[in-house]
């Protein structure tokens, strides 16, 4: 037995009944969430067979199983609506809008090493190749000062704000401590 097909069932002992509980929790019948969970696996043993499997086989299983619902939802031909942890883009509170504001000059704030690649990657969305070739720094430096700037740019929020966050990580609310380290926007 190959080692592809060793990780494939390693991964069913491990996390058939996590994602079944996951899946179950978003559908309507425990036999939705059972095919679910089979077709996962199925695509998990196909990427075995092509010698694709990921090194982080917990976060790929999860990713496929949420497009998976996702397809499910969009199979049913109905008009209802996605659980909202599914939804792609949700729309903005007001008050993460408001936080939103106080990003930018929070970046200002931070030592210049860290300004411009970070505002480039965050506020500009560009990529670190392009960050890279117009700062004239090496791939690895750029890496290294947007996770160093973002690692300051979370303790400056953290010091402003307690940062309410969803399952997925993403920030759903927050509120201000003190205006005594924020900005306004």
């Amino acid at each position: 037995m190959n080692q592809e097909m060793t990780k494939v069932e390693e991964a069913w002992l491990r996390y058939q009944q996590k994602l079944f509980s996951f899946i179950r929790s978003r559908v309507k019948t425990p036999e939705d969430a059972e095919d679910i969970v089979n077709d996962v696996f199925a695509k998990l043993a196909k990427a075995a067979n092509d010698k694709t499997v990921p090194n982080d086989v917990s976060a790929w299983l999860y990713r496929v199983t949420k497009n998976r619902i996702v397809d499910y939802y969009r199979a049913m031909n109905r008009f209802e609506s996605l659980p909202d942890d599914l939804m792609e883009k949700q729309e903005e509170s007001n008050s993460i809008q408001q936080l939103s504001k106080c990003i930018l000059p929070m970046i200002q704030a931070l030592p210049k090493i860290y300004q411009h690649p970070l505002a480039l990657s965050v506020i500009e969305e560009k990529k670190h190749p392009e960050i890279a070739a117009e700062l004239n720094l090496t791939l690895s430096a750029v890496k290294s000062r947007i996770l160093r700037g973002k690692e300051k740019l979370n303790n400056s929020l953290m010091t402003c704000c307690s940062i309410s966050r969803n399952t997925a990580g993403e920030i759903v609310d927050y509120e201000q401590k003190s205006n005594r380290f924020c900005f306004d926007g």
